[in-house]
């Protein structure tokens, strides 16, 4: 009789394979019903535990690689397990993270490339990391550099440390001292908002205002010329040669699947793009993911804000057998730390 596959498990058996994918986990070897009996207490015998686990592959929770061979978890029993693991884990738990790791670095570019490095080494996969587009940064300084042929270099400093270079061509020639007080009058009117909020309401704003600054209209060709170029976020991956040590990494689709990921970021910044509209920490595993380039693969991430506002995505990318008990509240404490400190850089 064909069991219905979405039918839900009992105690023994949801106890059973949970145990079994964490022993999975934590040896990468396919679990044999005789050496799991030995070792966990649930004082059944193999014969027993042979016919649950039957049970459990005709589910699709698990499967297995030979006909001789233990079984191993399939996608859906890994999703059984992540989901059993968020429905106990408590997110308004308060943890001590080390922000000294990120308040070292000056630069904002920088404090990202230290995340997703401190990622991948505490995790031993691969630490990802997507940068806030530049629109949700808040100005707080403005200094346009004369260059040569009517070229002008603005470079604008955020509230919270990131430098912002672009050059503008201009139609007339201008001087420094024209510069100088293009840099103060921008300074003045554009600090204190975001770049999003200039673009949308404050060029205009400036434009129909009286200023007793002859070259408010210059300043502000420079400014827009400057700004409505659109820029996307920057990722950062760090610990890919952690991944290449992982046996089932080097097989041979998930290898295509890693040279996928460096060769084509967009991949994982479409997939990090996408955690902004999600709360809390997501888990993504195997075919979740939804791209035919990347399988055998799980991605945990949660977004970082400033305030009350998703700004960027942060997580650790590696193979489905991850462990998930370590890196859920890796991501989830991490995602936390970096809210908090680019709200108080921001202020």
């Amino acid at each position: 009789m064909e069991q219905n596959k979405d039918r839900i498990l009992n105690d023994r058996e949801s106890a059973i394979l949970n145990a079994i994918i964490y022993e999975y986990i934590v040896t990468g070897k396919p679990v044999g019903s005789r050496s799991f009996v030995q070792k966990y207490s649930f004082s059944l015998s193999p014969a027993t535990m042979r016919n649950i686990m039957y049970d459990l592959e005709k589910l699709d929770y698990l499967m297995q690689p030979h006909t001789s061979s233990g079984r191993v978890p399939t996608d859906k029993g890994y999703r059984y397990y992540v989901d059993s693991l968020l429905s106990s884990y408590d997110f308004n738990t308060e943890h001590h993270f080390d922000e000294k790791v990120l308040a070292r670095e000056l630069q904002l570019d920088k404090i990202f490339d230290s995340v997703a490095k401190m990622l991948s080494t505490v995790s031993s996969y691969a630490g990802i990391m997507l940068s806030p587009r530049p629109d949700f940064t808040v100005l707080k300084f403005i200094e346009l550099i004369q260059l040569e042929n009517s070229e002008v270099l603005m470079i604008s400093i955020t509230r919270t440390g990131m430098i912002l270079t672009k050059k503008v061509t201009l139609s007339e020639r201008v001087t420094q001292d024209d510069l100088f007080l293009c840099s103060r009058f921008l300074t003045t009117e554009l600090g204190g908002y975001s770049i999003e909020e200039i673009k949308d309401t404050i060029f205009l704003k400036l434009r129909t205002e009286k200023s007793s600054n002859d070259r408010k209209d210059v300043a502000l060709d420079i400014a827009q010329l400057a700004l409505n170029e659109s820029n996307d976020s920057a990722i950062s991956i760090e610990g890919i040669e952690n991944l290449l040590r992982i046996p089932e990494m080097v097989e041979a689709d998930r290898l295509n699947s890693l040279l996928n990921i460096i060769e084509e970021k967009n991949i994982l910044r479409g997939l990090l793009e996408s955690q902004l509209n999600s709360e809390g920490v997501r888990i993504l595993i195997g075919d979740e993911i939804g791209n035919p380039s990347i399988t055998g693969c799980s991605i945990v991430s949660s977004s970082y804000k400033i305030g009350n506002r998703p700004v960027g995505a942060l997580g650790v990318f590696g193979p489905t057998r991850m462990d998930y008990e370590k890196i859920l509240p890796l991501v989830d404490y991490t995602g936390k730390a970096v809210s908090g400190l680019l709200t108080k850089l921001s202020k």
